[in-house]
């Protein structure tokens, strides 16, 4: 708990009527693209390995505690740890986005929607960032919360299909994807 003070001023409105993109991730926290020609990405990789070691740590110590034991001070601490490490890391995160989309005159946040693509995965790394480590509805509310102090609306779209629509004339069912490159009959 921190104590603070409300002001009577409210914080100006966006400086115009520009929009963000955020693909939100593991390895890149967050990817973003301004229509202001903007792009920011910040990286989560290091922030991971600290997480992975802090988890290695609690095994460590949870195969030494006696039969019938499953916790003990010092790994209930650990935990703490870790999820305030990785907290702080995404509030801080996403502090320093929104003040530069603000600054950028964004006014509109739009962001994908990850429900039904989270999947189990065969990789136990993969598995701990998407389930333990991302956070994803965590941080997307954390960054609603943020961006409301500046005046800024985040929306929240689904993803699907996205990777197949042309952005030309909006189709999706005539295009075709192949790795990087996506053809469609329009000429696109």
């Amino acid at each position: 708990s921190q104590p603070v003070t409300v002001s009577d001023e409210a914080r100006a409105t966006p400086l115009a009527d520009e929009t963000a993109a955020l693909d939100i991730g593991a390895n890149n926290l967050v990817a973003c693209t301004t229509t202001t020609g903007e792009q920011y990405l910040y990286e989560g990789r290091d922030l991971f390995a600290r997480f992975r070691e802090t988890t290695q740590e609690i095994a460590r110590l949870q195969a030494k505690l006696e039969a019938g034991r499953h916790s003990s001070e010092r790994i209930r601490r650990l935990y703490r740890k870790r999820t305030r490490r990785r907290d702080h890391a995404q509030e801080a995160l996403c502090r320093d986005v929104i003040e530069r989309l603000y600054a950028e005159g964004v006014d509109t946040v739009y962001i994908g929607d990850l429900t039904g693509v989270l999947e189990t995965h065969w990789s136990v790394e993969a598995n701990a960032k998407t389930h333990n480590f991302c956070s994803f509805r965590k941080f997307v509310d954390r960054l609603a919360c943020t961006a409301e102090e500046y005046d800024i609306s985040v929306e929240v779209r689904s993803e699907a299909w996205t990777s197949q629509e042309c952005p030309q004339c909006g189709s999706t069912e005539r295009t075709t994807r192949h790795q990087e490159t996506l053809t469609c009959p329009c000429g696109f």
